[in-house]
């Protein structure tokens, strides 16, 4: 009988100790353990930097830091990468790493270039306690790699870790066994800064609806249309318009877009005041890619609800490429008015060319829109003699009426009077021409052909409100190119004169003298002066970037740039980008971020070389002065410990 009460106050004692523990397991096993690859500098798994950031040679530090641990006993890492973008530098135990204090043996590390793998791990000694929390297990460094193109992205992960067998990632605990854990990794990707491309142009087209025939309970549309993209991935407005005069009835997604995949498109039509209706569009690509181009990303569609104008207002615009970075743009917005605006026109508004050579010809019209019951139209036409010159006048019919005309030509002032009648007046809905004017060329240059002194009369003698819209002939080509930049070091210390070459060329056919600027990311560096330039004329010039107050420890992008002459037309080719320089401290002589002994060693290594001689290194030359000697040494002592901030 005592034998059996023995028995049953072991097996409640047993039962007590086993219901005891449960909640303290239950808790343990709540929070899940990780292994993770950590970026040392802002504690997140990416690794993602530009090359005015880092240079190739330089360091990516990783911590491998474990979390939530309990009872580690034993740990061993394997971490790959992809060796064509990293190439390994080292491993070790920091400072503070789980073991610290505590007796302990290293195993490794294994390394494998050429797969981009190491093999490290760390376990404690006989009697020592075991670890439980969170903390950094080891640091790894890699080097920064020349991709072969860019951007270059790849994965810093864990291999070959549990259920895996042999497992080469691991953690175990006191008694030796595995310790299951979630691998985190990291990711890696190196590119070249982002440069804002050239502004796009959002816009309402037509840009301008003048138009008596929709009347009330006519309906039009208008495109939301956009020129010069480049790599757009999503976009969002909104447009206003008067209540009274217009409604939005539907908006249809447009094909610009979608032509590179689905399409996530969403729009809303609503009151925004007592006097505007609003349209809320937004479009979004599906996957990570862009359009660039010209084309339509949304109709209106509109119902007229009565006689006025109104303006179709595009605000709070938004364009975003894939890496949701905003894209410039320039955006304009609609006009809409079904009330009679009359309209005098020089047409075309602009002639320009190359073939409009001393002694060429052309011919402009004036013309008439959007009238009725026009009597009497009177109206200057100038122009600049020095340039053109009339040489002959046509005042055609207009819905078969002949006007009877009063003209005055000064052709040394550069002007045509004109007083044009027509008997029982004239009604046009669509641009019709009331004068052909046919100039000759006389010299190479800009003249407007402005329309001044406008008047409108109709039956009853009553002026006529109207619109003017001028011309203008370019008889020459002004274009000024960047066509190459360059600089005399890709490496420089702070101080140091680094020379920038700017290459330029005359595209045009007038000689011109212009502004070269180079710029440093978005600050000026220096300018210089392009004097006299003959048409198609090139020249290179040098440009002294003095780097005394540059901020070391950056890559600077380079770029140059034409200043744009008078009318000029093309600018595309104003400006080039091409190429960084890197600022480093005084003394850094290997470029590591800081000056330390080995500068100092590396100096002192080369004393007494000048270029040609096997031990020179013009990054040993502080001053400069094609020798390297004690000055230089001191140079670097000077700057002992300076360096780059983490």
């Amino acid at each position: 009988m005592k034998h059996n009460i023995g028995k049953i106050l072991s097996f409640l004692l047993i039962t007590f100790l086993i219901l005891s523990i449960i909640p303290a397991l239950t808790l343990v096993q709540a929070q899940t353990t990780t292994l993770e690859i950590i970026n040392k500098l802002d504690g997140t798994h990416e690794f993602n930097f530009t090359t005015a950031e880092k240079s190739v040679g330089d360091t990516v530090t990783i911590n491998i830091t474990v979390k939530d641990v309990a009872d580690l006993q034993t740990w061993q890492v394997a971490v790959q990468w992809d060796p064509t973008m990293l190439n390994y530098s080292s491993i070790f135990l920091p400072l503070d790493h789980v073991f610290a204090g505590k007796t302990f043996y290293i195993v490794g590390p294994d390394v494998h270039y050429s797969e981009g793998t190491v093999y490290y791990g760390a376990m404690l000694g006989p009697g020592a306690k075991t670890y439980s929390g969170s903390g950094t297990l080891c640091q790894l460094n890699l080097t920064i790699l020349m991709p072969a193109f860019f951007p270059a992205a790849c994965n810093i992960s864990f291999i070959h870790y549990p259920p895996y067998q042999p497992a080469d990632t691991f953690l175990l605990n006191s008694i030796g066994m595995d310790i299951a854990f979630m691998p985190i990794e990291g990711h890696y990707s190196y590119s070249i800064p982002w440069v804002p491309p050239p502004s796009a142009n959002l816009c309402i087209n037509p840009a301008r609806i003048v138009d008596p025939t929709l009347t009330i309970g006519s309906n039009f549309n208008v495109n939301l249309s956009i020129i010069n993209a480049t790599d757009l991935h999503c976009w969002k407005t909104k447009i206003l318009y008067d209540k009274a005069i217009l409604n939005a009835t539907i908006v249809l997604e447009g094909s610009f877009l979608k032509s590179a995949g689905s399409t996530i498109f969403d729009f809303e039509i609503q009151d925004y005041n007592a006097t505007h209706g609003l349209v809320d569009m937004n479009c979004t690509l599906i996957g990570s890619v862009g359009v660039s181009g010209i084309g339509d990303l949304a109709t209106i569609f509109f119902e007229v609800q009565g006689l006025g104008e109104s303006y179709i207002t595009l605000t709070d615009p938004d364009l975003r490429n894939p890496s949701n970075m905003l894209l410039p743009f320039e955006w304009y917005s609609g006009y809409f008015n079904n009330m009679l605006v009359a309209k005098l026109s020089i047409d075309p508004n602009e002639v320009s060319g190359p073939e409009y050579t001393i002694g060429t010809t052309f011919a402009i019209n004036v013309t008439l829109d959007d009238i009725e019951n026009l009597k009497t139209c009177i109206f200057n036409l100038t122009y600049a003699p020095s340039v053109i010159q009339e040489i002959s006048i046509n005042t055609p019919s207009v819905s078969g009426k002949i006007p009877i005309k009063k003209l005055h030509i000064d052709d040394d002032a550069g002007y045509i009077w004109a007083n044009l009648t027509y008997t029982g007046g004239i009604t046009t809905y669509e641009p019709v021409t009331i004068m052909t004017v046919i100039f000759r060329v006389v010299n190479l240059g800009i003249s407007p052909i402005n329309l001044t002194d406008t008047q409108f009369y109709d039956l009853n003698s009553l002026p006529i409100i109207h619109e003017v819209y001028h011309g203008v002939f370019i008889g020459l080509i002004r274009d000024v190119a960047v066509t190459a930049v360059s600089s005399d070091l890709n490496l420089a210390y702070q101080g140091w004169a680094v020379l920038i070459n700017v290459t330029v060329k005359n595209k045009g056919n007038l000689t011109e003298t212009f502004e070269v600027k180079f710029y440093f990311d978005s600050t000026l560096g220096g300018t210089r002066i392009a004097e006299n330039l003959d048409p198609g004329e090139e020249i290179t010039l040098v440009i002294t970037w003095n780097t005394t107050t540059v901020e070391p420890c950056h890559n600077y992008t380079i770029k140059a740039c034409a200043c744009p002459v008078p009318y000029e037309i093309n600018l595309g080719d104003n400006e080039l980008t091409d190429g960084f320089v890197k600022i480093k401290w005084m003394g850094d002589v290997n470029n590591d971020g800081k000056v330390d002994t080995r500068d100092v060693t590396e100096a002192i290594l080369a004393f007494r070389a000048f270029p040609g001689h096997p031990k020179w290194n013009p990054q040993l030359d502080l001053d400069r002065n094609f020798l390297i000697d004690a000055r230089d040494v001191v140079t670097i002592i000077l700057n002992f410990q300076k360096g780059c901030t983490p």
